[in-house]
């Protein structure tokens, strides 16, 4: 494998490292939200809880104005909370949502893999052959082999520079 080969697959392993990295985080944070507000959620749970046992209390002991005014009280503190987690379920489900939107936004798929090049029209209309590039080939190196020159394999083949890829076809003369 070339040094170029090599250089785009560590870059490629990184972007994909990297994105898995941020994608790991925002799911912490997604998560460390849920616990946060979840724990709201468990809190005034408690309250409303407390809050109806002791109406049910107070309810059971006796007919008096101010007994009566205090369970219209806590009555009243017990709609207000339902309507407070009522709202607040709204907004959870309206924040977490929004958050996870924005995460799968910034999450990105994987690269695809680079399509295959396309073969070089042959712009060499003489007798020639196949050759399949083997590693430490060059365009000298195959030039000579074959009784040509440089700027002959680039015309063939259509090269504008030097690079050349293991088991990349090139035309060539044929001997």
């Amino acid at each position: 494998m070339n040094k170029m080969a090599v250089v785009s697959v560590c870059m490629a392993a990184c972007s994909v490292a990297f994105a898995q990295g941020r994608d790991d985080f925002m799911r912490q944070q997604a998560y460390a939200e849920m616990q946060r507000v979840s724990g709201q959620v468990d809190v005034l749970q408690s309250n409303l809880g407390e809050l109806q046992n002791r109406v049910g209390r107070l309810e059971g002991g006796g007919d008096t104005r101010a007994l009566r005014q205090e369970i219209d009280a806590l009555k009243a503190s017990v709609a207000e909370i339902r309507r407070e987690m009522r709202n607040m379920h709204g907004e959870i489900v309206k924040e977490l949502s929004a958050k996870f939107a924005v995460m799968l936004k910034t999450v990105t798929p994987p690269a695809p893999p680079p399509a295959p090049r396309q073969p070089p029209k042959p712009s060499y209309t003489g007798p020639c052959k196949e050759y399949v590039v083997e590693g430490g080939d060059t365009l000298s190196v195959i030039a000579e082999a074959f009784g040509t020159t440089v700027p002959k394999l680039r015309e063939m083949n259509n090269l504008k520079g030097d690079r050349l890829s293991i088991g990349q076809k090139l035309l060539v003369p044929k001997k």
